[in-house]
C-alpha cells in the first residue's frame, strides 16, 4: 500500500490528537470485506477513509460516500474515487439520515473519538442497517461483555440494546502506521428493527443519563452511585428502583439490560 509516500507528499503527519493510525496490511482489507459481506445493492458509508487503503476496494460498489474530517485527504479521495460522494464533515455530527436508509457503516475508528461515534451510531441506529468496526480490542471486550464481567458497563448496555454484537478477527499493530500500541479487532453492530424489552426509543437520552449515574461510582452499591452522580434527586433515585423491582443494594455491573429499561420507564414515571 502507497499509505507511506502519500503522507509524505502531503506533508501530513498522523496526528496523536486525532487517534490517527492509517491501516497499511492488504490482508486485514481482505478481512474487513470478508466480514462486512457488502452486496452491489448496498448503500454504503466509510467513515475515516483517510488516504483510501479501505475504500480501493470499497469503491467496488456503486454507492458509496465517504466521510472524512480532513480537508487534504478529501481532495484525494476525490481524485482517487470519482464516483464516491465525498462528505468533508467530523463524522460525530453527520445526520445519516441524509446519506439513505438501511445504510451499511464500515470504518477503522480512532481509538480517541471511538465511543463517540459508536454512540452517535447507535442514536442514527433508524437509518442504519449495520456498522462494520475496527476497533481497540478492549473496546469490543467492552462492546460484547455480558452482566456480572468487569468489563460491563454503559457502552455494553448501548450496543447490545440497539444492536446484536458479532465479534471478528483480532489483528496486531504492526497492520496500522503509526503501528498501534494495541491490537485491534473487527466488531459488527447489527442494529434491531425493533426495540428489545418494550424499550422506547425516544428515552434514548434518559436511558444513558440513568446508565451513567449507576456507573459513575461501579464499586459502589447502584443506590449510593446514581445519588454520587448527582443527576436526579434521592427521593426519585429510590422511587425508581423501588418500582423497577430493581434491588438498591446490587452493584451497576449486576444488572440485566431488562431491568435498565425498567429502570428507565419507573424514572419516566417519576420525573414526569
Amino acid at each position: 500500500m502507497s499509505v507511506k509516500s502519500d503522507l509524505v507528499r502531503l506533508g501530513v503527519k498522523p496526528s496523536k490528537e486525532r487517534g490517527q493510525n492509517f491501516l497499511i496490511d492488504s490482508g486485514v482489507v481482505e478481512e474487513i470485506i470478508r466480514f462486512g459481506h457488502p452486496t452491489q445493492e448496498d448503500t454504503i458509508v466509510e467513515i475515516g477513509p483517510g488516504l483510501g487503503a479501505l475504500t480501493k476496494e470499497l469503491s467496488n460498489f456503486p454507492k458509496l460516500t465517504l466521510i472524512e474530517i480532513e480537508s487534504s485527504f478529501c481532495l484525494e479521495l476525490t481524485k482517487k474515487f470519482e464516483s464516491a460522494k465525498i462528505v468533508n464533515e467530523d463524522v460525530r455530527f453527520v445526520d445519516f439520515s441524509k446519506l439513505g436508509a438501511d445504510l451499511l457503516i464500515f470504518g477503522n475508528l480512532p481509538y480517541s473519538f471511538s465511543t463517540d461515534i459508536v454512540f452517535h451510531l447507535i442514536g442514527s441506529s433508524d437509518s442504519i442497517s449495520r456498522a462494520v468496526l475496527l476497533l481497540q480490542k478492549e473496546f469490543v471486550e467492552r462492546m460484547a461483555a455480558q452482566p456480572g464481567s468487569k468489563a460491563f458497563g454503559t457502552l455494553s448496555i448501548g450496543c447490545q440494546l440497539f444492536a446484536k454484537v458479532r465479534s471478528g478477527p483480532v489483528f496486531d499493530g504492526s497492520s496500522f502506521h503509526p503501528a498501534a500500541n494495541v491490537d485491534s479487532q473487527l466488531v459488527e453492530l447489527d442494529f434491531y428493527k425493533e426495540s428489545r424489552f418494550g424499550f422506547d426509543v425516544s428515552d434514548k437520552m434518559l436511558l444513558r443519563q440513568i446508565v451513567e449515574s449507576a456507573f459513575h461510582k461501579r464499586r459502589k452499591k447502584i443506590a449510593n452511585s446514581m445519588k454520587l452522580a448527582a443527576q436526579f434527586s434521592s427521593e426519585v433515585i429510590d422511587q425508581a428502583l423501588a418500582e423497577a423491582g430493581v434491588d438498591s443494594d446490587a452493584r451497576a455491573e449486576h444488572i440485566s439490560l431488562q431491568s435498565y429499561v425498567d429502570l428507565t420507564k419507573a424514572f419516566k414515571k417519576f420525573l414526569n
